[in-house]
């Protein structure tokens, strides 16, 4: 990497230059870390202590094209410095503060780091001394989730989002405020148009497919499948049986969404189509809109779609799907294994086939789904529900974004997908709802640090390290990331 060291201090001249040889000898214990690593390293000739300094220093470190800019703080200095250097950065920002008592460096490291949240400029804080290890993994931290490679990718998702179309059937379910969205703020901050219609325009929808479509549907799902349990009530075969209409509504909402241009959605299901005896359980659509192939397209890109509306859980997804070109994960943070350290993931139909093998071919994928009836006790409009356990995955970027007091906010961390064994599954399985997908999930992150910040029902994730990505798309759209460790 290109890193760039910035240092400041007071910004009285007499104390500058009494200061000066300090921070340069400060600075140099820094330049010499990063090039022991193997970086690019260029000093500022001159430390900042006046708005000329602050002018020169920071074209001087931008004409360098940095991939990180390091801001050192080892003596007192006047924080007006640091937002004027900071706004004319270009690149990632790590503030530095050295162990310096004859000199208040950590005052001047947290008055800087109050003037940036303040202006709303994000930076990295590592404090301490640069020659013990742990400020080392610190920066070595920052250094990862700030790959230049990776937040390019991350900027380009972001701006992807520019001009989509979300579509809002309804809204979010039985009262998720963490669903809701203010459509004149996507549009604003995002660049996403939400189009709000009602799901009674999707049952209406699915009354005139063609049956012909409708037949193909159900051979396709019996061919497929690894095993479909009629049980003659909850789930039955034939045109006018349960899983005919799940598959005649997600006809109607794959012509629909093709039809208006919509990118991803959210579609409210519970209560309005589970509730009522001549709907059914939206497990079927929403695993096929979300997979990678049916029966009209062997290989198709995956229709981002959230469950119960879950607005702000569908722009998660379409963020990572845009990033991995994948099939995203949509789940509930269903029950937590202690002795296991494992997360059991499970919601409904919204884990796409595709996690089951994660295969090119959707036939491996589809062999490992058993379609059980749906819960009565939940879903009594009957269907099917998808049911299959997760393969394993090394790295897994789990992300969520929410909202605090109206302001976006995305919690990021990473994890695994593990594999136990069937008996062992099975018996987990069975503690929750067992006719529905499983993933069991290992966090990265300390357990009582995750409950205390996590402040959503349902989480999102995609196979491989997408955390730069991540942090990148935040900055580039004005959403808090929140690296959860």
């Amino acid at each position: 990497m290109k890193i760039g060291i910035i240092s400041f201090t007071d910004g009285r001249k007499r104390v500058f230059e009494r200061t000066r040889k300090i921070c340069f000898d400060f600075q140099r214990k820094i330049a010499e870390y990063f090039k022991n690593k193997g970086h690019e390293v260029l000093e500022g000739d001159e430390i900042v202590w006046n708005w000329k300094t602050a002018r020169e220093q920071a074209e001087r470190i931008n004409n360098f094209s940095p991939d990180i800019v390091v801001f050192n703080f080892s003596v007192w200095s006047f924080p007006d410095l640091t937002a004027q250097v900071a706004i004319r950065i270009d690149a990632p920002i790590l503030f530095i503060g050295n162990i310096n008592p004859s000199h208040p460096g950590w005052v001047a490291f947290f008055a800087s780091a109050g003037t940036l949240d303040e202006i709303g400029i994000p930076y990295g804080r590592v404090l301490g001394d640069i020659n013990e290890k742990d400020v080392q993994e610190k920066i070595e931290i920052f250094l990862k989730e700030h790959d230049p490679d990776a937040r390019r990718r991350g900027i380009e998702a972001a701006e992807k989002l520019f001009g989509m179309r979300y579509g809002e059937f309804d809204g979010p379910s039985m009262g998720m405020y963490t669903g809701h969205v203010d459509p004149s703020q996507w549009m604003e901050q995002l660049g996403v148009h939400v189009y709000h219609r009602g799901q009674l325009h999707l049952a209406e929808l699915a009354k005139r497919i063609d049956e012909k479509r409708v037949k193909k549907g159900l051979e396709w799902l019996e061919s497929v499948a690894g095993e479909i349990k009629w049980d003659g009530k909850m789930l039955t075969p034939g045109l006018d049986g349960t899983l005919a209409r799940q598959i005649r509504l997600y006809l109607a909402i794959k012509d629909f969404v093709k039809e208006e241009g919509i990118d991803f959605l959210g579609l409210t299901g519970q209560l309005d189509f589970t509730e009522w005896e001549n709907h059914c359980t939206m497990d079927i659509p929403e695993a096929l809109l979300n997979d990678t192939a049916d029966w009209e397209d062997e290989h198709k890109e995956p229709i981002i779609t959230a469950t119960e509306c879950d607005s702000n859980g569908a722009l998660t997804m379409k963020i990572l799907n845009l990033l991995s070109g994948t099939p995203i994960l949509f789940a509930d943070l269903r029950h937590y294994h202690k002795e296991l350290d494992l997360f059991d993931l499970v919601n409904s139909g919204q884990h796409a086939p595709w996690f089951a093998k994660r295969s090119n071919d959707y036939r491996e994928n589809w062999k490992e789904v058993t379609l059980y009836p749906a819960s009565e006790f939940y879903f009594r409009g009957g269907g099917a529900s998808v049911a299959f356990y997760g393969a394993p995955a090394d790295m897994v970027t789990y992300a969520r974004i929410v909202r605090v007091e109206g302001q976006f906010v995305m919690h990021i961390f990473t994890g695994s997908f593990v594999e136990l064994p069937k008996d062992k599954m099975e018996e987990l399985a069975k503690e929750t709802t067992y006719e529905w997908p499983h993933i069991f999930a290992k966090f990265d992150v300390d357990y009582k640090n995750f409950v205390e910040t996590f402040s959503a029902n349902h989480i999102h994730a995609a196979v491989g390290y997408y955390v730069p990505e991540l942090i990148a798309v935040c900055e580039t759209l004005g959403i808090k990331p929140i690296v959860i460790r």
